[in-house]
């Protein structure tokens, strides 16, 4: 906070505000608990990872199985 002369102008003095204080205990505390949650979101998106890549190869394999159904392109050159 400033305080300010009004006829001059000129700063009077400064007021940092106080910051709340945190035991280290605390700190420790909410550091675990951010790792834990980390840990958690990072095992989340892992197992979902890993289901859609069983989708995926899973949609590889009916391809593949369906890849002799299909026909033959045309190639340009075989219409000369």
């Amino acid at each position: 906070m400033l305080t300010v002369d009004k006829v001059s102008g000129e700063v009077l003095f400064t007021d940092k505000p106080k910051g709340r204080k945190v035991s280290f205990e605390d700190a420790l505390m909410k550091v675990k608990q951010d790792q834990e949650s980390a840990d958690d979101r990072f095992k989340e998106a892992f197992l979902k990872e890993k289901d859609h890549m069983k989708v995926v190869d899973q949609k590889f394999e009916e391809a593949m199985k369906r890849k002799d159904e299909l026909d033959m392109p045309i190639k340009p050159i075989d219409l000369d």
